[in-house]
């Protein structure tokens, strides 16, 4: 008798995970197909030019923009507005 309820509560176990593995699964999916989707977004032709833009700039401004991470921090600020922009899209969240 032992046995078979062992038997039975590793049925069960087996359930349980299968039925935690498909939501883990769905969500990976799509967040796959997301990244892929953002990937797929070309480059503007604005933003491939700015280190051409930078280098024109005096060496005292240069190195100043450089020691303060300047274009990591732009790049940083434009990204948190796109994403504020993207989540104030969505109807019960924004």
């Amino acid at each position: 008798m032992s046995s078979l309820i062992q038997y039975i509560q590793q049925i069960l176990q087996w359930l349980v995970d299968f039925l935690l593995w498909i939501p883990h699964k769905t969500y990976a999916l799509i967040m796959d197909g997301l990244a892929a989707v953002v990937e797929a977004i070309p480059v503007p032709g604005w933003a491939s030019n700015i280190p051409n833009y930078l280098a024109g700039l005096d060496g005292g401004v240069a190195w100043f923009a450089g020691t303060l991470q300047l274009g990591t921090g732009i790049t940083i600020v434009f990204g948190a507005y796109v994403l504020r922009f993207l989540i104030r899209r969505i109807p019960f969240i924004g």
